[in-house]
């Protein structure tokens, strides 16, 4: 496990009511049912705890909270090496190209941003690399 945060546990101390639910949260999480206490919930407890460290980030914790009271923010990791191009300091990193195979479509889909059009400038020659500098 690195010891780089993930991932951002908020419950929400307005909503949570672990004396009026029966502690669904818990009971779901895969974590807990291997024996860790990613998640926990007393009966003197006003809220739910939930360990940032332990927490696998699959999203059902919030899912099964009747409350809606617990959200899981999953951060990217920052990857340090295999960086192809960077537009700037403190700006838009591209790493590792898409490898296209002779006689295969290749297909790239993704969100606004993520790099999709920069990879085919950098794979069409239109655009040279810098590898981060």
């Amino acid at each position: 496990m690195s010891d780089k945060l993930t991932r951002i546990a908020i419950v929400n101390s307005d909503k949570c009511k672990p004396k009026k639910c029966r502690q669904e949260c818990k009971k779901s999480c895969p974590v807990v049912r291997t024996g860790k206490l990613c998640i926990e919930v007393t009966n003197e407890s006003k809220i739910a705890f939930i360990s940032e460290r332990l927490c696998i980030g699959c999203g059902i914790c919030p899912k099964k909270c009747p409350f809606d009271a617990i959200n899981i923010i999953n951060l990217p990791t920052n990857l340090e090496s295999q960086v192809t191009h960077r537009y700037s300091a403190n700006s838009f990193k591209l790493h590792r190209l898409p490898m296209p195979r002779p006689g295969q479509v290749l297909g790239l889909v993704g969100g606004n941003g993520t790099g999709k059009s920069t990879a085919l400038k950098i794979l069409s020659g239109k655009l040279k690399p810098n590898l981060g500098r």
